[in-house]
This record gives structure tokens, sequence and C-alpha cells, in this order.
């Protein structure tokens, strides 16, 4: 269920990372990824995301029911009812933080190999 308040919305892509335990830090969407989060009060969610490339490789997809705790930092788990690859077919648990500027931080688990994951999103207004 979605009890958090401050995800309803849609949400714009500033930054995809992915940091080794060493600290160096790669991109693996590219410098200027492209993605949106769209998140109804109902708690049904779908992000796409992918490299700015007009080929579509890297593009990922998926879609769902979103969890999360009421709080500007915790626990999110999207239950994912369809995506683009069968790796996206199972629930998206991420670490989620508002910070105060009211951006949106997003973290999977750390891979296998320790990288840290961190996607950094922006609520969009209409224009």
């Amino acid at each position: 269920m979605l009890n958090n308040r401050r995800f309803p919305g849609a949400w714009g892509l500033l930054s995809f990372e992915s940091r080794a335990p060493d600290g160096s830090v790669t991109c693996p969407m590219g410098a200027d990824p492209v993605g949106i989060i769209v998140c109804h009060d109902s708690g049904y969610v779908s992000a796409q995301l992918g490299p700015r490339n007009a080929d579509g490789a890297g593009y990922v997809a998926y879609f769902g029911l979103l969890e999360a705790e009421d709080a500007d930092e915790g626990t999110m788990v999207t239950r994912v009812m369809g995506g683009s690859s069968a790796r996206f077919l199972t629930d998206q648990v991420r670490h989620f933080r508002f910070d105060a500027a009211g951006e949106l931080w997003l973290s999977p688990p750390p891979g296998d190999d320790g990288r840290v994951m961190t996607l950094r999103w922006r609520r969009l207004t209409g224009s």
C-alpha cells in the first residue's frame, strides 16, 4: 500500500550513477540519461528510462503497484506486473530518500560486486 503521499506525480530522471567500492563512478546509461516515473495516488506506478539515443538500446520499463512507508527516507517495493525484460518481472526493492530540495533519490540493493547505483529524480510540473 502507498502510505507515502510524497510519491504521487511525475518524476524526471536527473542522473543515474554507479559507484564502485573503490569510489570510482560510472554512468551506466551515459552522461545524459532520460527517464520518467509516473505514480498515481492509488499506488500504481510506471517507470521508463534509458540512454538518450535514437536506437532504444538499454531501454528499461516496468509497471506495477508501489508500496512505500510514510517517511522522508526508507524502503519502497514495486510489485511488478509487467516489464521490458525478464529481470524486471520481480519485485523491485529500492531505498528512497527525499532531500531538502524535494528531489527523490533511489538506490537498489548493492550488486554482488559491491556497486551502489543511485538514480536522482525531480518532480515534473506542467508548463
